[in-house]
């Protein structure tokens, strides 16, 4: 369990907002991109540049393939979630995926390393406690502020040679054909896209035999095609901020779990933690508008003092929390990863951990049919990838729905259960292991471990 992490920024959109429907802005100059006068036919067409598109656009031009990204929102811009105040809580298998893409190294310098994570219930006896030692790795995961990946990756989105990257820019009058599905991208007039002649154009037509949703949980493009995720809402909203304490954290993140829903810790720097604090509809909007000094308060009696006295809260936001995936995440060329299929609650930090795995299966299943010369959007490739993917992502929204469903329940016999349940996870290292195994992802990079082998 790697401690909740804030919900999954992914491409353009804000909190408690929709995505925007037009380009906000310029962004840097991109690698050249085609004319207008006649489609131009990359391998791959991915809509949505933010962590989760990005991270599959270069995993893909990795193995060769010639990608073109579209994304709406360019990085100063307000409503670009991947540059935004969240914090994801990345796997070390995470970890391992962006030092393969070759961006690890940027991203390094602001990571916090989660060594331990102590989990307990508000009021209650029973507490386990989670370490590294316990699957003999170096950390459990690391803590990073979302803007320093979506940096790494659209820096990298811009240097590569085998990818396009349209931003600012919309995608439009998507056709799916027998052999193709097409695109009309327009870019702003003010904004950038491959090239000054390419610029100087509003619009561009890309066909590719495979188009990939990575644009969020409200893709107007999924709604078209492949369907969106299926969202049903908690009536919690997550708020996050940063706040000081007057402890060194030593690399410990707490989950405790409330009568509202978890309350998160995560290490963020010496003496600091990201806060990720599940609040319910009605409770939201009083904690948003208290003063930082009452705001602190307020989470001190929510949390306690094992973390120490907080103190200097940084500006609050707030995201509405909800689940569900899509009943067909791929078909007729068009697949959608990420928010973009599915939607879990924070709890346990699985969101963005599950859509870049997302990524990575995509683009080794996409990296096996180049090398067997198929048709990268067929039926079958498509439903390999489904397949490969349906286990997992069903196990995940089952483990996070469940966890909020039983630590939700408020009768004293649930209570009691809850508590004997996690002190006797303290004393089953068995279990401790099986647990972080299946939260850090390590089932599923087994299994596209076994896909890569196989190639």
């Amino acid at each position: 369990m790697m401690g909740m992490e804030s919900p999954s920024p992914e491409s353009s959109g804000g909190p408690d907002s929709p995505s925007p429907d037009a380009p906000a802005g310029p962004d840097s100059p991109s690698p050249d991109s085609p004319s207008p006068d006649s489609p131009h036919r990359p391998d791959v067409i991915v809509i949505g540049g933010g962590l989760v598109g990005g991270a599959l656009a270069l995993a893909l031009a990795a193995d060769g393939a010639a990608v073109a990204v579209v994304e709406a929102a360019p990085a100063a811009a307000p409503a670009q979630p991947s540059f935004d105040a969240r914090t994801l809580a990345l796997t070390d298998n995470a970890r391992r995926i962006f030092a393969g893409l070759g961006v690890w190294d940027d991203i390094a310098a602001h990571a916090e390393a989660i060594l331990d994570i102590h989990i307990s219930e508000r009021g209650g006896c029973g507490m386990t406690h989670l370490s590294c030692a316990d699957v003999g790795g170096d950390a459990l995961g690391y803590v990073v502020p979302s803007r320093a990946v979506g940096q790494a990756l659209h820096r990298r989105l811009r240097e590569h040679p085998a990818v396009e990257f349209h931003c600012p820019a919309t995608a439009e009058n998507l056709r799916q054909g027998r052999a193709e599905v097409t695109v009309s991208v327009s870019t702003a007039a003010d904004g950038s896209t491959a090239s000054a002649a390419a610029a100087a154009e509003s619009t561009v037509t890309l066909a590719a035999p495979l188009l990939a949703l990575a644009d969020g949980g409200r893709s107007k493009l999924g709604a078209q095609t492949v369907g969106r995720a299926a969202a049903t809402a908690y009536r919690q909203c997550a708020i996050v901020c940063v706040v000081e304490t007057d402890r060194a954290h030593r690399g410990r993140a707490f989950e405790r779990f409330t009568a509202e829903g978890p309350l998160a810790l995560l290490p963020h720097s010496a003496r600091r933690y990201a806060v990720v604090w599940s609040s319910e509809l009605k409770n939201a909007d009083a904690r948003m508008a208290l003063s930082d000094d009452d705001f602190v308060d307020a989470l001190q009696a929510a949390f306690g003092d094992r973390a120490g006295n907080f103190s200097r809260p940084t500006a609050r936001a707030r995201y509405p929390l909800e689940h569900g995936a899509a009943a067909r995440p791929a078909g007729r060329r068009v697949v959608s990863i990420g928010n973009a299929a599915h939607r879990v609650h924070p709890v346990a930090g699985q969101g963005f951990n599950l859509g870049l795995r997302d990524a990575v299966a995509l683009a080794a299943v996409v990296a096996q049919a180049r090398r067997e010369n198929r048709d990268l959007g067929c039926d079958a490739v498509l439903a390999q990838y489904a397949e490969l993917r349906r286990r997992e992502t069903a196990r995940v929204g089952a483990f996070t729905d469940g966890l909020i469903r039983v630590f939700g329940n408020r009768a004293p016999a649930m209570r009691l259960v809850r508590n004997l349940g996690l002190a006797g996870l303290e004393f089953c290292p068995p279990a401790k292991r099986f647990l972080l195994r299946r939260t850090m992802g390590a089932a599923a990079m087994t299994e596209l471990a076994a896909l890569a082998g196989a190639r």
